[in-house]
């Protein structure tokens, strides 16, 4: 094993790095818009370089909430550090930047752990499913206020909406405080009987328990909003406050139920931020896709690069 090892990790540092450059040419080197965003962010840090370092401020938070989280969550399993769990973090990020749905964050965080990596994925994906709650469930309200006071579509519709909403916010926050019933369901089918031992991870969190990750998973989504407000006035789209509150939110409801991969999906984001805030916004229409476009530069290209470099020093099997 000890020798199969001494192979195995080199083979997966030249997997992040294989995968990081490849997503790094076709998404920063290759692409017109991101390089366009760099460029007009170069001419807004002019005036917008304070807003800006707030923005690198709350990305450096957002991934540290995002580390305190998972270590909470795998602490369950196998006792890290703080600074493993960052390391954990970033080579998620690398990972996730190549693989469909971003499926790669789970593989890439659980090789900084000694044991239980599979058990480790389960835990990870319960964190993932209480981010999934808490932005569905904000960005479904928003939702219907955009269409309601922005759109202005017809009252029974907006009703329709509204109930819909409320039938998925019920099934995500009912179902994430019984996932336990999923342990139940691997063990009823014989196919499934083999990966049972891992999925009984989920008893190992009380309802206290997610309600904290729920708690952590709301800062995050504060502090994504915020950056992302911080940016649009770093553009200088004219976005108002009132107006950014309601529509951010509709943004990333929309961006995250279109299923992509991430190395992929940096166009279409973008699209979907101009389509929502473009009519709220005095300022040229391609700021607001630059403001979404640095969004995604600072929050995962960053990250990941840095996840990267590390790869390159830190042994796995420590």
């Amino acid at each position: 094993m000890k020798e199969f090892r001494k192979y195995l990790n080199p083979f997966i540092k030249l997997i992040i790095f294989a995968g990081l450059g490849y997503a790094l040419y076709k998404q920063v080197f290759t692409n017109a818009d991101v390089k366009s965003a760099l460029s007009a962010l170069q001419t807004n840090l002019i005036h917008g370089r304070g807003l800006f370092f707030i923005v690198l401020i709350l990305t450096g938070l957002n991934w540290t909430v995002e580390a305190i989280k998972w270590r909470f969550l795998v602490n369950k399993l196998d006792q890290i550090t703080f600074k493993r769990a960052v390391v954990g973090i970033l080579f998620g990020i690398s990972f996730s930047l190549f693989t469909p749905n971003r499926l790669g964050e789970y593989g890439g965080r659980v090789l900084v752990l000694k044991h239980h990596r599979i058990a480790a994925i389960v835990s990870t994906l319960i964190g993932s499913f209480s981010q999934i709650v808490i932005n569905m469930s904000i960005g479904g309200f928003f939702c219907i206020i955009y269409l309601s006071q922005y759109l202005q579509i017809n009252t029974y519709l907006v009703f329709s909406v509204g109930l819909l909403y409320l039938l998925l916010a019920a099934f995500l926050w009912v179902s994430y405080f019984n996932v336990e019933i999923v342990t139940v369901l691997f063990k009823k089918y014989s196919i499934f009987k083999k990966m049972a031992p891992y999925v009984d991870i989920v008893k190992k969190y009380s309802a206290q328990d997610l309600r904290k990750l729920l708690i952590y998973s709301t800062w995050r989504y504060g502090i994504y909003c915020m950056q992302f407000f911080l940016l649009l006035k770093v553009f200088r789209t004219g976005v108002k406050f009132m107006d950014g509150l309601v529509l951010i939110p509709n943004v990333f409801f929309i961006q995250g139920i279109l299923p992509t991969m991430a190395i992929f999906d940096v166009s279409l984001r973008s699209q979907v931020a101009l389509q929502i805030i473009s009519e709220h916004a005095s300022g040229a229409m391609f700021q607001v896709v630059a403001a979404s476009l640095v969004l995604w530069f600072v929050n995962l290209i960053i990250p990941a690069c840095i996840g990267g470099i590390l790869a390159l020093f830190i042994k796995l099997d420590e």
